[in-house]
């Protein structure tokens, strides 16, 4: 089983934190009990780097100490590897989790800065990022 799916994004989590309890806390949690009773071989999720949260080690290391997030979606996303770990151990359920940086390309989300700064360079604007 892959899951990829979450409320993605630092910014909005701020604004709206329940969202991100209840896409990537409750929700996970029933892509796991799904797992479990469905006896899936191997579950494969998406975290976030976003978990190193106030870890200044560089480059970051899967060995660093993540227990510092630094916004909702990061601590969720701390809760879905814990959580995925807990039912590795208690049901026997391989699980791996991805901790994806920013995507660039045609996946990408528009509203980062690479893309806005391509967009204004390409319609040649010197206006504010905004």
């Amino acid at each position: 089983m892959i899951n990829l799916a979450a409320q993605a994004g630092v910014r909005y989590s701020i604004e709206n934190p329940l969202a991100y309890v209840d896409s990537n806390i409750v929700g996970f949690a029933h892509i796991l009990e799904g797992c479990r009773h469905n006896k899936v071989g191997h579950l494969v999720y998406a975290s976030s780097s976003s978990v190193y949260g106030a870890n200044t080690t560089m480059p970051f290391s899967v060995h660093d100490n993540v227990d510092h997030p630094l916004s909702l979606y990061a601590a969720s996303k701390k809760a879905n590897e814990l959580m995925a770990h807990t039912y590795s151990h208690l049901y026997d359920l391989p699980t791996t989790g991805l901790r994806f940086f920013t995507v660039y390309g045609p996946w990408g989300r528009p509203d980062m800065a690479l893309f806005k700064f391509t967009r204004r360079s390409l319609r040649r604007e010197n206006s504010s990022l905004q």
